[in-house]
């Protein structure tokens, strides 16, 4: 053990025997190393950390070198960074449940970008090239939609578009020729109100069919007339029909004036023969002798024969003992027949056009799975197209017109 008293006591303690050798062996050793034995004790502070290798138990690390300084907090996103963060994830999630809805189907379609122009935010939009397979339908061009509307488009061409397109024209469809998809733009393209179907990839607008043998059926082509065409054409006919009418009154009335000023200008009990003048010869006015000669006025039955008046044909005269009838005067102004308007296209009547019947069942069957259907009969902007699309509405009510 280490002692406090130095290695004058030490010296002296020391006997004879091996005592005396430990003696002498202490007294050989060099005054530095004997002082440096003699040194108190290091104080814990002065002391150096033992090395593993030393000792077994390693004294602990003063608190400043075994605790590290404590991080920064973390700094709170700004406003912009954690709307991006928020969108990136949702765009995540739409493409994953876009991916998941659409394996299933028969379809071809390539994702797109999210898109975000103002109003227009679209997370997991897709453009689609085709529906189905044998055939495989092309729509031309492809439709940016959004992953909705491509599942309830490809449930449209398969169980309404083909069964129809086979029982009407004979043959399945190859193509489907679109307008318009995706557009950035509000309702019917007007400058105020509501964002349109189109700006939320939401819709299409399709314009025709075509079969694997290359017939066409199109909406503006082969719907036939609408409800308002035949409306048109009956309002038509009818002031055609009012026009005629005031001219033919007017005819009349314009022949019964030029009658009366006839008779207006006759004197009064003038039998329609000219009279002599006074010291005149008759017959010097007269074509020939006859004619310059007083007729008799005979009267049989209570008829006159004779006399001045002449008949105006070689036709006898109608009388009560029987004998051929007069015929009819004919009418100066006869009514012409009214015109034949075109018959209404209404599905299912006879001797409609198949092409017809064909779009106006799919646009039925549109009506039945798509929230909006707008086709001819709806207005003159639809004319030569069929809208669809899966609005969403308060009221889950389809529109079809």
């Amino acid at each position: 053990m280490w002692s406090s008293a130095g290695p004058a006591a030490l010296r002296m303690s020391i006997s004879s025997g091996p005592a005396l050798a430990l003696g002498l062996a202490l007294s050989a050793m060099p005054a530095s190393i004997l002082l440096a034995k003699d040194a108190p004790p290091p104080t814990p502070a002065a002391a150096a950390p033992a090395t593993p290798a030393a000792s077994s138990a390693t004294a602990a690390p003063p608190p400043s070198a075994a605790q590290p300084a404590p991080a920064a907090a973390p700094q709170p996103l700004s406003p912009a960074a954690e709307a991006a963060a928020k969108r990136k994830a949702d765009i995540a999630v739409a493409k994953a449940r876009c991916v998941a809805t659409l394996l299933r189907l028969d379809m071809v379609w390539i994702p797109k970008d999210a898109i975000d122009e103002g109003e227009c935010d679209i997370l997991a939009p897709i453009e689609l090239i085709s529906v189905g397979k044998y055939p495989q339908v092309a729509l031309s061009p492809p439709a940016i939609v959004n992953c909705e509307m491509a599942a309830a488009f490809h449930e449209w061409v398969k169980h309404d578009v083909q069964p129809l397109a086979k029982k009407h024209l004979g043959q399945p469809v190859s193509r489907i020729e679109t307008m318009s998809s995706y557009s950035c733009r509000n309702a019917f393209g007007r400058k105020n109100g509501k964002l349109s179907e189109h700006g939320k990839a939401n819709a299409i607008d399709v314009r025709g069919f075509v079969t694997v043998k290359g017939e066409t059926a199109y909406v503006l082509e082969n719907w036939g007339l609408t409800g308002f065409e035949i409306k048109a054409l009956a309002a038509k006919a009818e002031e055609e029909r009012k026009a005629r009418e005031i001219a033919e009154a007017r005819a009349k009335a314009e022949a019964e004036a030029k009658s009366q000023a006839l008779a207006a200008a006759k004197p009064a009990g003038h039998s329609g023969a000219a009279t002599p003048a006074a010291g005149t010869n008759p017959l010097a006015a007269a074509g020939t002798l006859i004619e310059g000669l007083p007729k008799p006025d005979l009267s049989i039955n209570g008829s006159t024969l004779g006399g001045n008046s002449r008949p105006t044909d070689f036709s006898m005269a109608p009388n009560r003992l029987g004998g051929p009838k007069p015929a009819p005067a004919p009418k100066l102004f006869a009514a012409a027949p009214a015109p034949q308007l075109p018959q209404p296209a209404i599905p299912g009547a006879a001797k409609i056009d198949a092409k017809s019947v064909f779009l106006r069942e799919l646009h039925a069957a549109a009506c039945r799975r798509f929230m909006t259907t707008l086709g001819p009969e709806s207005d003159k902007a639809h004319r030569n197209h069929y809208h669809i699309d899966l609005a969403e509405r308060k009221v889950a009510k389809p529109i079809c017109e």
